[in-house]
């Protein structure tokens, strides 16, 4: 009833800033409207005044086609690579993927908590593309940025899959990437 009752609010913007995302899911198409839509949903989560109020925002993130589209979701990691919020697979929150590695032995978390430190950043990893049918790992980009959440350290993100017809997406060089953490 809760759930239900933090959807509505949102829909109707009674919570102070819970509105449309201007950087839309379905319009992140390189890493410029990436990096936008994640901070985006990092200001929405800032402006949150009250646990109420952050649950709604989490909430439209889950539930709000501006929010998810295809493969363009949020997710938010703490800083010791445990799922805090994922917007697709709730069953992923509360799960540590500190040492998760691509085949090419990229060490995701560990980038992401690197770029996140830093102020935010790219992070560039394979991944299953859902996609793309029996296909393992596609190349995938992820911003993500720091965020402070009672007290405690995360970062959000999102990521997509380049295609060549997206502009500003650099290729992948995978080579540089082997063995990073």
């Amino acid at each position: 009833m809760i759930r239900i009752l933090s959807f509505v609010l949102v829909a109707i913007g009674l919570l102070g800033g819970v509105e449309k995302a201007d950087a839309a899911a379905r319009d992140v198409v390189d890493r410029e409207t990436l990096k936008n839509f994640v901070l985006e949903a990092k200001s929405l989560l800032e402006a949150a005044q009250d646990e109420a109020e952050r649950a709604a925002v989490l909430e439209s993130f889950r539930t709000d086609k501006e929010w998810r589209h295809g493969p363009i979701y949020i997710f938010i990691v703490d800083f010791e690579g445990t799922n805090f919020f994922h917007a697709t697979i709730p069953s992923r929150e509360g799960t540590n993927n500190i040492d998760q590695e691509d085949s090419n032995g990229v060490k995701i978390v560990h980038q992401a908590i690197a770029a996140a430190q830093a102020g935010g950043g790219f992070v560039e990893y394979l991944w299953d593309n859902p996609a793309i049918e029996g296909e393992d790992e596609s190349p995938k980009i992820s911003y993500v940025a720091p965020i402070e959440l009672d007290d405690a350290s995360y970062y959000i993100g999102a990521g997509l899959y380049p295609t060549a017809e997206q502009t500003n997406v650099a290729p992948i060089s995978w080579g540089s990437l082997k063995g990073q953490v």
